[in-house]
């Protein structure tokens, strides 16, 4: 069940409505997390879920971070966080072979 948050204490769901006006806040009583959804979504109002505990402006960053207009910055960041994990899995490996 899906509860919409009209007010919270540090105006959360207010401010998400400055990002963009269709974002509204709810609080899943299944997952007991909170959910960013948009009413401008057709079939499915879902965008993301607070991995934080609480809310605050870890909320808002990462709803900003995940817009439709910022998906080339978020997809550079993955491949090169992606590279990263590659290169240290390699290092790992060529050390493996080296105790051998």
């Amino acid at each position: 069940m899906l509860i919409e948050l009209k007010s919270d204490a540090f105006f959360i769901s207010e401010r998400l409505k400055e990002i963009d006006e269709s974002y509204y806040l709810v609080f899943n009583t299944i997952s007991g997390k909170y959910e960013v959804h948009s009413n401008s979504q057709i079939g499915c109002s879902y965008c993301l879920t607070n991995p934080n505990q609480g809310l605050d402006e870890r909320l808002l960053e990462l709803t900003k971070k995940t817009r439709r207009e910022n998906i080339y910055e978020l997809l550079k960041e993955v491949d090169k966080e992606n590279e990263k994990l590659e290169r240290a899995n390699l290092q790992k490996q060529m050390e493996k072979m080296e105790e051998l």
